[in-house]
């Protein structure tokens, strides 16, 4: 190779690298669109009532979660920024009522509140918590690694976020 193709070989080197970046980013980002349940019932719950009874370490992902809101409170700053939490109380369709959390990440979603007695749906990654609540939902926005669908909060019917990009 002379010095003259230099410039063509970097050139066909960063164009490759954007189109594999591109099509790293839309498999990344791109999780499956997951409906809004029409009704709050405690089969919405189905999911997350599983996830206390298995009580796993980690992060599971693709659950769902509908209650009454009881309060939103805001955690400010921390290792993932601030994040919104909305206090939910829930009917599981075997254990009856529980207190889970949503927590909203106010970078990637956006401060999302919900005040006493609004009804709110969220689908994300939910985790055990301990205190006052048995269990948490968050990363309730679009989808960002490839296991997950896009997530999303609902309060009153008001979505967010609002739309993602296509994907699997």
């Amino acid at each position: 190779m002379n010095i003259k193709q230099l410039p063509i070989l970097l050139a066909s080197l960063i164009c490759l690298a954007g189109t594999m970046s591109q099509s790293v980013s839309a498999q990344w980002r791109g999780g499956r669109n997951v409906p809004v349940p029409s009704t709050c019932s405690p089969q919405v719950n189905r999911k997350l009532e599983q996830m206390i009874h298995d009580r796993p370490r980690g992060y599971v992902e693709n659950v769902m979660v509908c209650g009454i809101a009881k309060k939103t409170t805001v955690n400010s700053g921390g290792r993932h920024g601030s994040h919104h939490i909305i206090t939910l109380a829930v009917n599981l369709p075997d254990d009856g009522p529980a207190m889970v959390q949503i927590a909203i990440n106010d970078a990637l979603d956006g401060p999302v509140t919900a005040a006493p007695n609004q009804t709110v749906f969220a689908y994300g990654q939910g985790y055990i918590t301990g205190g006052a609540w048995v269990a948490g939902v968050h990363d309730v926005h679009c989808s960002t690694h490839p296991s997950a669908d896009n997530g999303w909060v609902v309060v009153n019917g008001g979505k967010t976020p609002t739309s993602c990009p296509l994907g699997r």
